[in-house]
C-alpha cells in the first residue's frame, strides 16, 4: 500500500489525483470522485446502452441490440410552411431584380445583394429552431437584423427609382416575411419543447458555461497558491498575502460561510452542479435551473459584493479569481431576455395557463400591440405612392419607410429585453417614438419652428404654439422654408393616406410607455421626472447610432438608385428628420451627448510631462 503521507504521494495527491477528480466532476457530474457507488452509477447513467446490455447478461437474458429505424417523416407544421413560402418569394424577387433589362447597369450589384441575402435567409431559419441555446438565438436576431437593413435600403432605392418601386418593395416585403418568420420559428421553437411560462433562458452557451467554471477554478487555485507558478522566486507573493487578508476579513466581519468558497473541492462541485443542469439542454432542465442557480450561486455574489475594494493592497490574483466569478454569474443576468418570443409565436388565447400564469405583462402587451399596428403600417406604405411620383411625396415615402424600419428595430429590443418592468432596452426603444412623434407633427395649420421656420398661414405669428383645437386656423398646407433647401417633410404626408396617422400615433403611443415621455403640446414633449438623464442618455446613443448607419448607406444608394432625384445629399430627409428629433432630446436635457471615440490613457512619461512641465504629449 501506498504511504499516503510520503511526499511523492502528497505531490501525486495536489497535481494528478486532483486534475483527475477535476475531470471527474466535469464529465461525470460526481460529487465525490472518490466514491465508487457514485462513480459506478455515473458511469451507468452516461452509458445507457452497455447499462441495458449489463443488465440483460447480469439477468441471463440474450443482449444483443436490435437498431429500430425509424421512416417517418418530421410532421410539417404551420411555421415550416410560412417559412418555405418566404423563402420562395425572396427567391422570385432576386429573380426578378436580377433578369430586369432596366437594371442592368447594376448587375454586379444586384448579384452581390442575392448571394448574401440568400445566405442570411438559410442562416437565420436554421438558427432558428435551436432557440433554447443562446448563441443560436444570437445568430438568429443578428441575421434577422441584417434582413431588416437590406429591406430598408431595397425600399430607398425603390423611391429613388422611377418605374422600378414597386419591384424593389415586393424584395423589400418578402424580406420582412423571412425577419418576421424567424422571429415567429425562435418562438415555436421554444414552444415546442414546452419551455412553457417559464422566465429562465441561459444567456451563455453550455460549452462556455463550463470554461467559465474552469476559469473559476483556475483563478483560484492561482490565488491560493496551489500551482506551481503563482508566483516566481522574485516576486511578491501578492496573492498569498490578499488570500490571508480576505480570510481575516471574512472572519472578522462574521462571515465565515463565505471561507468555503476558497476551498476548490466545494466550489467545483457547486459550479459543477450548474454546468450539469446546463449542459443537458432540455427545457425542463433549464426550467429547474431557473429555481436553482439564482439561489445556489448567492454566495458567490455575496462574495463578489463583500470584498469588493475591502482588501489592501490590491492583489492581480485576487481580482482575477472575483472577475471570474463575475464572468460566471453573467450568465444567469437578464435571464428573462426572450422570453417574449413565445408571445410572438402563439395566440393570445393560448397565453392562459400554458405560456403564464395572468397572461403577458405591460411591456409584453406593448409588443404585441406594436406587432399588430406594424402590419397596419406596413400595408399602408406599399400603396402609399400609387401614382403619384412627386419629390416631395418620395421624400415622404422615405421618411416613413425609415418608420417601418425603426418599428422592426423597435420590436427586436422588446422581444431581446427580459425586463418585467422598463428596462433599457424598452427605454431605448422610445427613441423611435420620438422618430415617430417628429412625423407626425405638426398637425396642418400649427406651428412649429425646431429646425425648419414656416411660412406663418394667415398671418399667424410663427412664435405662438397654440394648444386648443378652437385657436387653430383653417386646415391647410404650408409652404416651408429649410436649410438646406427640402429637408422637412410636408405637413400633409400623414394625413394622405386614410388611418396612417391613427396608426402611427399607436404605434408611438405604445412605445412611450407610461412614465417616459409625455405630450404637452401639439409641438412640444416632455420627459417624466422619473425618465432621467441615464435614461434620455439610451435615447440619444440610439438616435446616434441611427444617423450614423443612415450615413454609410449614401455611397451604396447613389450606387443603387439614379441620379434624378435629390442631387448632391440623398439621405436629405432622413438626415433631417434625426436631426430634429436629437434637437428634441437635448432639449429634454442638454447635458446628453452622442459616444465618442475612446481615449488611450497617457503613458507615464507622457503624465510626468504633464504634471511637472505643463506640457501635453505633443510637446505643447
Amino acid at each position: 500500500m501506498t504511504d499516503q503521507t510520503s511526499p511523492n504521494a502528497l505531490m501525486e495527491r495536489s497535481q494528478s489525483a486532483m486534475a483527475l477528480d477535476d475531470l471527474i466532476r466535469k464529465h461525470l457530474r460526481v460529487g465525490d470522485p472518490r466514491d465508487p457507488t457514485a462513480v459506478a452509477e455515473a458511469l451507468r447513467q452516461r452509458y445507457t446502452d452497455e447499462r441495458d446490455a449489463l443488465a440483460q447478461e447480469a439477468a441471463g437474458l440474450p443482449f444483443h441490440k436490435v437498431t429500430r429505424i425509424d421512416a417517418r417523416a418530421p410532421a410539417e407544421n404551420t411555421v415550416r410552411a410560412e417559412e418555405q413560402q418566404a423563402k420562395g418569394d425572396v427567391n422570385a424577387d432576386l429573380n426578378a431584380l436580377l433578369g430586369n433589362a432596366l437594371l442592368k447597369d447594376i448587375h454586379p450589384e444586384l448579384r452581390g445583394w442575392s448571394q448574401t441575402i440568400r445566405q442570411s435567409v438559410l442562416e437565420g431559419t436554421a438558427s432558428a429552431r435551436f432557440a433554447l441555446d443562446p448563441y443560436q438565438r444570437d445568430r438568429s436576431m443578428a441575421a434577422r437584423r441584417l434582413l431588416g437593413d437590406y429591406a430598408r435600403v431595397a425600399r430607398y432605392v425603390g423611391a429613388l427609382t422611377p418605374n422600378m418601386s414597386i419591384h424593389y418593395r415586393q424584395l423589400a416585403k418578402s424580406l420582412d416575411e423571412v425577419a418576421n418568420v424567424i422571429l415567429v420559428t425562435m418562438g415555436d421553437a421554444l414552444a415546442q419543447v414546452g419551455y412553457g411560462g417559464g422566465r429562465f433562458l441561459l444567456q451563455a452557451p453550455a460549452s462556455e458555461l463550463a470554461a467559465r467554471r474552469d476559469a473559476v477554478v483556475n483563478a483560484l487555485r492561482n490565488l491560493v497558491g496551489t500551482t506551481r507558478e503563482a508566483f516566481g522566486p522574485n516576486d511578491w507573493p501578492r496573492g498569498l498575502y490578499a488570500y490571508r487578508g480576505t480570510l481575516d476579513f471574512l472572519e472578522d466581519n462574521g462571515l465565515t460561510d463565505l471561507r468555503a468558497l476558497f476551498q476548490e473541492n466545494n466550489v467545483a462541485r457547486t459550479l459543477d452542479e450548474v454546468v450539469h443542469w446546463a449542459t443537458r439542454g432540455a427545457s425542463e432542465d433549464l426550467r429547474a435551473l431557473g429555481s436553482t442557480a439564482l439561489l445556489a450561486l448567492s454566495r458567490f455574489r455575496r462574495l463578489d459584493s463583500m470584498l469588493r475594494d475591502r482588501v489592501e493592497p490590491e492583489a492581480p490574483a485576487l481580482a482575477a479569481y472575483l472577475t471570474a466569478i463575475r464572468l460566471f454569474l453573467d450568465a444567469f443576468e437578464n435571464a428573462g431576455s426572450g422570453y417574449r418570443l413565445l408571445y410572438v409565436a402563439r395566440p393570445p388565447i393560448s397565453f392562459y395557463g400554458l405560456y403564464g400564469v395572468g397572461g403577458p405583462d405591460d411591456p409584453t402587451r406593448r409588443l404585441i400591440e406594436v406587432i399588430q399596428r406594424r402590419g397596419e403600417l406596413a400595408q399602408a406604405l406599399d400603396c402609399y405612392l400609387s401614382c403619384g411620383c412627386t419629390d416631395d411625396l418620395v421624400r415622404c415615402q422615405i421618411m416613413l419607410d425609415k418608420l417601418l424600419y425603426d418599428t422592426d428595430r423597435a420590436i427586436d429590443l422588446y422581444v431581446l429585453s427580459g425586463s418585467q418592468g422598463s428596462g433599457p432596452a424598452e427605454q431605448r426603444a422610445v427613441a423611435y417614438g420620438l422618430i415617430a412623434d417628429r412625423l407626425l407633427r405638426c398637425p396642418p395649420g400649427t406651428v412649429c419652428k425646431p429646425q425648419c421656420e414656416p411660412v406663418p398661414p394667415n398671418g399667424l405669428d410663427p412664435n405662438i404654439v397654440t394648444d386648443t383645437a378652437e385657436d387653430l386656423p383653417p386646415p391647410q398646407l404650408q409652404e416651408v422654408q429649410c436649410e438646406p433647401t427640402g429637408s422637412c417633410v410636408p405637413l400633409a404626408c400623414v394625413d394622405r393616406h386614410p388611418g396612417l396617422r391613427t396608426t402611427i400615433e399607436g404605434i408611438r403611443d405604445e412605445l412611450w410607455y407610461p412614465g417616459s415621455l409625455t405630450a404637452v403640446a401639439p409641438c412640444a414633449i416632455a420627459a417624466d421626472p422619473a425618465f432621467g438623464h441615464e435614461q434620455l442618455t439610451l435615447v440619444r446613443e440610439e438616435l446616434c447610432v441611427q444617423r450614423d448607419a443612415e450615413d454609410a448607406w449614401e455611397h451604396l444608394l447613389q450606387t443603387m438608385a439614379p441620379s434624378c432625384r435629390f442631387q448632391g445629399d440623398l439621405m436629405a430627409p432622413t438626415r433631417a428628420l434625426l436631426d430634429a428629433t436629437v434637437a428634441e432630446v437635448e432639449r429634454l436635457d442638454a447635458t446628453v451627448s452622442c459616444p465618442q471615440d475612446f481615449s488611450i490613457p497617457p503613458h507615464f512619461e507622457t503624465s510626468l510631462a504633464a504634471l511637472g512641465y505643463l506640457r501635453g504629449s505633443k510637446g505643447e
